[in-house]
């Protein structure tokens, strides 16, 4: 199985989230996860993002809510190694790691009103920088939400059970990050899949400067060879096997 998440899905990223779509459909890899910002701050078309979400859920592919801002908002919290990882890599995208209990429970309540009231499905939730305090697992269960995408995997909220899946793919930034990102994948992520996941293959693929990235084609390509002998799937659809 082949699963593809398309990250930081929102109006101001929506012209190079169209561009991979084509992308994808043009491999054969037309269900796949889009993580949706409801609350991005950069401006942009709502109303055409909107449109899209609809017409890929009708498609077969699947909503994670992927945070409310994407944004942190203020010193980051929680394990010493996670703040670490949180300054290093994800810049001030760790939203999750940022907030205190009442926060991290108003932001996901705040998030599970934003797709109810615009019929979008979702029964996943993705931290920004996969990065978020003990907090979260409780809030999502109360919102309703089936489980979280971890950079470990993901976490079954009602079973209470891991399902290990190491990523690889494209984070749309700086060639030291997808240097590191190439080389964590050959050193961890590739050997631990054949491990623990079989034949499961996780990719993530970030919008910022897709279409130019020389990464994100090589990213591509990788899809490309294993779409041919992997059925594309969505993390809903693991969680339920």
């Amino acid at each position: 199985m082949l699963i593809v998440a398309i990250h930081d899905v929102a109006p101001a990223e929506l012209s190079e989230v169209r561009w991979l779509l084509g992308q994808l459909d043009a491999l054969g890899v037309s269900r796949r996860v889009l993580k949706v910002i409801p609350a991005a701050p950069d401006g942009g078309d709502p109303g055409a993002l909107l449109a899209l979400l609809h017409a890929e859920v009708e498609a077969g592919s699947e909503l994670v809510l992927h945070g409310w801002t994407h944004r942190a908002a203020g010193r980051l919290r929680g394990p010493a190694l996670d703040r670490l990882r949180g300054r290093l890599f994800a810049g001030g995208v760790a939203e999750f790691l940022s907030l205190d209990a009442s926060e991290v429970a108003r932001r996901v309540s705040a998030g599970r009103a934003w797709l109810d009231e615009r019929n979008l499905p979702a029964t996943g939730f993705c931290p920004p920088g996969w990065l978020a305090t003990h907090d979260l697992a409780d809030a999502l269960r109360r919102a309703g939400f089936r489980y979280e995408v971890t950079l470990r995997g993901l976490h079954d909220l009602l079973r209470g059970r891991w399902i290990v899946l190491p990523p690889a793919g494209y984070m749309g930034a700086g060639a030291t990050q997808e240097a590191l990102v190439r080389l964590g994948a050959a050193v961890i992520s590739h050997p631990l899949r054949r491990l623990v996941s079989g034949r499961v293959h996780r990719i993530f693929l970030h919008p910022q400067g897709a279409s130019r990235s020389g990464d994100c084609a090589r990213v591509l390509r990788r899809i490309g060879q294993l779409a041919r002998d992997h059925r594309p799937t969505t993390y809903g659809a693991l969680v339920d096997a």
